[in-house]
Parts: structure tokens; C-alpha cells; sequence
């Protein structure tokens, strides 16, 4: 009795000595967000991670993902990578001992998936210097999260990214402070909570100096172009044009096109009238039609080239010419004249 009592000491002794291993353990991991189309690296803390088969999965509703390439691992860190098609929401997180099956601890909603930013278009596309209050529209995708707009240009600092005024999936505004702005092109560029930026759209800052120009017509209610864009019909006035030059037409149905190249100045307004001219009408001759032939049937004789056969002789006597007869007749009468003179 006492060796049974002796042998179930030593067992108690030895359960509390020796700690039975507790298995893997997460108690976060870095960084706990990615974008769809890439790729992310992250970096999962614990302990006891350092097992000989370790595994990643990630949980998201039913769907469930168990296998996560594992780079390397150590007791404390565990550096995996997350797909590029991972599905865009909220994932929890569990580390596997593949030797026994063994879970860690979830870490519940522990990584967000957000869909990638892009920027397709900004407008307007330009401002001017000095304007403290230059309102812009950017359309993309993934823009859910931004959390300021702010120009770059690698020639010059940049400059404090401003606080959104709408935010939407595809469609954030924003107002710039263009003071002290060089004239350049700039990126439009975007950033989320995360600090993630995103940049690409050009940005034109053009120059403050303003001029006007009126242009009127004879007759009036023509169309008027300012580089080759339509701006209305005459008498128009257009105000707040940057100053440069400009090629301007005049365009009314039945009348020649009136086109001239001007220059704006700062400050000043720029007047123009176009005498339309009527398009004169060439007179287009009537083709004449050509007679109509028709059909007509002749007939040809066909020249006879062979030789004609000679006669062969015959009896007949030929006849006596005329002037035979006349000679003899004459002959005669001589004889009679003579006769009676003897």
C-alpha cells in the first residue's frame, strides 16, 4: 500500500514539474491591412511558434483559407504572405501546429482587405496661382478611405495634403491652396486613414494673369469657337481667360468661315467683329446626255477582188463605127461634084 502511495506522489510531483506545452499563441500581426491585385507580406507575434509544421488560415464568414505560404518562423514571429485575390472585407486569424492539429487563439477581425485605389480623372484640370480656393473632383476606384488631396511635383516641396470635403467609392472633392504655386504640371495624388498614397493625374498651375474677349458678328447668331471648342453664339463675351494666344472662328450656315489668331493680355478685353461673307454658289454646268443609238442594220457589198473571165470569140461581126459611115457618105458626095464639072 505504501509503494502504490509512494508511485501516485511521484506522478503528482512530476505533472507539476514538468508543464505540458500550451501549443502556439498570436497576439497580433503587421500590417493588419492590404489592397486587392497585391500581395501582402505580413508578420504574425506570439509564442511556442516555433513548431516544426506551422500553418496560417484566415476566416472570413464560411470561407476559410488554410494555405497561406509560410516564409520563416521563430518561437516569437511567424512572416507569411496573404493572397492578391483575397476577398475585400474583414479576415480572422489562427495559427496550426500541422504535427498534432493543434489551433491557436483567433485573432477576430484582425486583418481588413480594401480594394485597391486607382484614379481615372480630375476636374478641372488646371488652376490658377495664387488661388486660395481651387475646388477639383477626382474619379477612381477604392477612394472609400481617403483622407486628404494634395499636389506633387518632384522639383519643389510638397504640399499639406487637404481634408476631403466628399469622400465616396469612386468620387472625392477637395478645395487646393494654390498660393505661392510655381506654374508647372502636377500630380494629383490621394491618401487613406493608412496612409497609403496614390498618385497620377496631371495638374496644371497656369499663370493669374486674366483677360476677356467679345466678339460679335453681321449677321449676329453665329457660332463662336475658342480653340476649336464651341463657346456659343454671337455677341458673346468670354471672361477669365489666361492670357496667351488663342485661334478664334466664326461659323454660320451660308456664309464663309471667319477664323483669326489673337492674343489675350492680363487685364484687358479683346474686341472683335466678323463681317460674314454669303458663299458664292458655282454655277455647275447640266451634263447633256448622249444620244441614244440605236441599233441599225446595213448592208455590205463586198468588192469582188477576183479576176473576170475573158470572153471566148464568137462569129458575130463587130459593128461599124460611125465615122466610117460619115467618111464614106462623104467620100461619095466629093465624087458626084467632080463628075459634073466635066
Amino acid at each position: 500500500m505504501k509503494t502504490i502511495s509512494i508511485v501516485l506522489s511521484l506522478l503528482v510531483l512530476v505533472l507539476i514539474v514538468v508543464p505540458v506545452a500550451a501549443g502556439p499563441s498570436i497576439s497580433s500581426i503587421s500590417p493588419t491591412y492590404g489592397y486587392t491585385g497585391t500581395p501582402t507580406t505580413v508578420t504574425i507575434s506570439g509564442t511556442e511558434l516555433d513548431v516544426s509544421s506551422v500553418g496560417v488560415k484566415l476566416m472570413k464568414g464560411s470561407t476559410n483559407i488554410s494555405d497561406i505560404p509560410v516564409g520563416t518562423h521563430t518561437a516569437s514571429t511567424i512572416v507569411c504572405t496573404f493572397p492578391s485575390d483575397l476577398a475585400v472585407g474583414t479576415w480572422s486569424l489562427i495559427v496550426v501546429n500541422k504535427t498534432d492539429n493543434t489551433e491557436s487563439n483567433k485573432l477576430v477581425d484582425i486583418f481588413i482587405e480594401r480594394e485597391a485605389i486607382s484614379l481615372s480623372s480630375v476636374s478641372p484640370a488646371s488652376g490658377r496661382t495664387n488661388n486660395v480656393s481651387t475646388k477639383i473632383s477626382v474619379v477612381g476606384e477604392g477612394l472609400s478611405h481617403i483622407s486628404g488631396v494634395f499636389l506633387y511635383n518632384s522639383e519643389y516641396s510638397n504640399s499639406s495634403a487637404k481634408t476631403p470635403t466628399y469622400v465616396s467609392a469612386t468620387r472625392v472633392n477637395a478645395t487646393l491652396d494654390l498660393t505661392g504655386k510655381s506654374l508647372n504640371t502636377y500630380q494629383v495624388c490621394v491618401v487613406d486613414n493608412y496612409g497609403t498614397q496614390k498618385c497620377g493625374l496631371s495638374f496644371k498651375v497656369t499663370s493669374a494673369a486674366v483677360g476677356s474677349i467679345e466678339v460679335s458678328s453681321s449677321p449676329s447668331g453665329a457660332t463662336f469657337y475658342l480653340d476649336g471648342i464651341s463657346k456659343g453664339t454671337t455677341p458673346i463675351t468670354i471672361d477669365d481667360l489666361d492670357a496667351g494666344t488663342y485661334k478664334i472662328m466664326v461659323k454660320k450656315d451660308g456664309y464663309a468661315d471667319w477664323m483669326r489668331a489673337v492674343t489675350i493680355k492680363d487685364g484687358t478685353t479683346a474686341s472683335y467683329t466678323a463681317n460674314l461673307e454669303v458663299k458664292t454658289t458655282a454655277t455647275t454646268a447640266t451634263p447633256t446626255s448622249a444620244p441614244t443609238t440605236i441599233p441599225t442594220s446595213i448592208k455590205v457589198t463586198r468588192k469582188q477582188t477576183s479576176a473576170t473571165p475573158t470572153p471566148w470569140p464568137s462569129d458575130t461581126p463587130t459593128p461599124a463605127s460611125p465615122l466610117d459611115v460619115l467618111v464614106i457618105v462623104g467620100g461619095i458626095g466629093l465624087a458626084l461634084v467632080a463628075l459634073r464639072r466635066k
